[in-house]
């Protein structure tokens, strides 16, 4: 059953830009991490919110991180700066958004729900609902790297999605529905992680988007 109803359903579905208003269509939010953390939280944000850190002693197994971007109608992209691994996993990537907000899934972990997609740099596996759905990929060869993001998302059309590893693109991957919003975000698994997104770029832009 598919999951593209009105955004005015009761129920939960996809964000559709296929049915944005004109202000809607205009607004994708802010290139920066969502900073609204509780104050004993173990993570520091910095570069205008731009980078996070996870700075503190915590019993917390992994902390999950949206950025205010609410990226839609077009072609994007966009870097994840791994600038410290700490040796041990981590996720970068993106959600989709909902009507009642992105779905991080039962276990709240990036890649968790149906409808996110991490890369994980330690192991070359790209993951969505828990698994991996493709293996074998590049990994980083020490403790740090680049990830690029390119996300293609036409309102009347499938969007797709590549990541691209120190360079190296990755295969293509569908998603689930025409008209996505995505939500750029990461998962640190570790003290000592630190990840700053950069060079963020509309590379297209649907021309019904474009202000008349």
């Amino acid at each position: 059953m598919s999951n593209k109803k009105s955004s005015t359903s009761g129920k939960p579905c996809f964000l559709d830009s296929s049915t944005f208003s004109s202000e809607q269509l205009n607004s994708f939010g802010e290139f920066r991490f969502s900073s609204d953390q509780d104050a004993s939280s173990p993570i520091k944000f910095s570069n205008n919110d731009c980078t996070v850190e996870w700075t503190a002693p915590s019993e917390v197994v992994w902390i999950p991180v949206q950025t205010k971007a609410k990226l839609h109608s077009g072609k994007w992209f966009l870097e994840f700066d791994v600038e410290s691994m700490a040796t041990r996993q981590i996720g970068v990537g993106f959600l989709l958004d909902w009507n009642i907000g992105p779905d991080w899934g039962f276990f709240g972990y990036l890649g968790s729900s149906s409808s996110a997609w991490s890369y994980d740099p330690s192991t070359g596996d790209i993951v969505t609902n828990t698994e991996s759905i493709q293996g074998n990929l590049p990994k980083f060869t020490g403790n740090s790297g680049v990830i690029g993001l390119e996300l293609d998302l036409p309102q009347n059309e499938i969007g797709k999605f590549t990541f691209i590893v120190d360079g190296v693109r990755t295969p293509t991957k569908q998603l689930p529905n025409s008209g996505a919003v995505a939500v750029p975000a990461v998962c640190l698994l570790s003290r000592g992680q630190k990840v700053t997104i950069r060079n963020f770029v509309l590379l297209d832009q649907d021309n019904a988007t474009l202000p008349v």
